[in-house]
């Protein structure tokens, strides 16, 4: 994804008179051009939706197992111990 817009790129969009108010009531209290107003409130947004749906939600049951898990840890197998021994090894 680019960052650096392309005169070619372009959005047409239609709106109520209400909004078409409303959005040039707001712009001129914050002194932005149309164009940069609608970049920004759409960046905004888009960031806020984008946010929204990268959190990861616990159910009480899987919040009680990961805090169990980290109060009272099992105890590392063979296995695990032969890679923690290659890890190190590997730092050095």
């Amino acid at each position: 994804m680019t960052n650096t817009p392309d005169k070619g790129d372009m959005l047409k969009v239609r709106m109520d008179a209400v909004t078409l108010s409303m959005m040039d009531t707001a712009r001129a209290y914050l002194k932005l051009d149309k164009s940069k107003f609608i970049r920004e409130s759409v960046r905004e947004k888009a960031e806020a939706v984008i946010a929204e749906h990268q959190k990861t939600r616990f159910s009480a049951e899987d919040w009680t197992a990961f805090f169990g898990a980290l109060d009272t840890p099992v105890a590392p197998t063979p296995r695990m111990k032969k890679a923690a021994t290659k890890f190190r090894e590997l730092q050095r």
